[in-house]
């Protein structure tokens, strides 16, 4: 279940009503910079994000402002007909206000960076810190993973076909956070060399991530690495597949079994459906869409 709001967030400037979007269960970020010192309009939200930050200068804070709910495709990405999904493909978009145009790291049209606006490969460590705060919610919350790609270009190096850009086939398969410079069929090059690993770090700590790759412990206080989640396709009616045995032999182990007659297997059947259901009308976060698909939250519960 995803959960489709951000604490504090302002809901002025909410398009949903608008545009609908398509229904997502987020299993990764996009990154976006706005190339601008002030919040955007979105063509009124025909290419807005799920999420802007704004820098508060004065209140060295970040300001954040809803436009889509996270189980719904914002609209800020390049989305080809008959080509790779972008902004429907389970993605979280956030805006981040500024520029990442080194012709503007010091100073624009008369302001100045870090005092009237960000230059985000530069930013400041409490703008960093409010990133990584929403980054590590999305982790906890949604089942985000707090991982991406080593490669982060400057701008404009970063605009265009790079060796960053992803191929179809590894956006299709990408988990974790990347930016606008590495999503198929855009050509946008922000957020340029924003400090990843820094962002990585703060996030894993605020959510209190061990210093295992994966990011969380087993279940029972094993210490044995949490399986990732593959994503909800891999679940449901004519499924089959590892991850349903693995989710099954879970279930079990945490007293969620009784409709098993044999197995579990890794073929996906109604006894799946029912135990899943009742494990998470059992967990409070859960109770409230108990229709036994697990999502990242389920499944993060789950193994927990």
């Amino acid at each position: 279940m995803t959960v489709s709001y951000y604490p504090g967030a302002s809901r002025a400037y909410d398009y949903s009503n608008r545009y609908n979007g398509s229904v997502i269960k987020p299993n990764c970020g996009v990154l976006h910079t706005t190339e601008g010192t002030s919040l955007p309009s979105y063509d009124g939200g025909a290419s807005a994000p799920n999420i802007t930050a704004r820098p508060n200068f004065a209140k060295k804070r970040l300001d954040f402002y809803q436009h889509y709910p996270f189980n719904r495709s914002a609209r800020a990405l390049v989305n080809l007909a008959g080509g790779v999904e972008t902004n429907t493909l389970h993605t979280v978009q956030i805006e981040l206000v500024g520029t990442c145009d080194p012709k503007h790291k010091k100073t624009w049209n008369g302001a100045k960076a870090g005092q009237d606006y960000i230059y985000w490969p530069d930013a400041p460590d409490w703008a960093l810190d409010g990133l990584a705060a929403f980054m590590a919610w999305q982790y906890k919350n949604n089942g985000v993973p707090l991982t991406g790609p080593k490669t982060w270009l400057a701008y404009p190096s970063s605009y265009g076909k790079t060796k960053a850009r992803m191929n179809f086939s590894a956006w299709t398969n990408f988990r974790g956070w990347c930016g606008h410079s590495h999503v198929p069929e855009n050509q946008h090059g922000d957020p340029g060399d924003i400090d990843f690993a820094k962002l990585i770090s703060l996030a894993k700590k605020k959510a209190k991530v061990p210093g295992s790759s994966s990011g969380e412990t087993g279940s029972g206080g094993t210490g044995k690495p949490k399986p990732p989640f593959p994503g909800a396709s891999y679940f449901g009616p004519g499924k089959n597949n590892a991850h349903i045995t693995l989710m099954g032999k879970q279930l079990v182990k945490r007293g969620f079994g009784k409709h098993y007659s044999s197995g579990p297997g890794p073929k996906w059947s109604d006894a799946d459906r029912k135990n899943v259901a009742a494990f998470q009308r059992s967990v409070k976060e859960l109770r409230g869409d108990p229709d036994g698909i697990p999502g990242p939250l389920t499944w993060r519960l789950l193994f927990s």
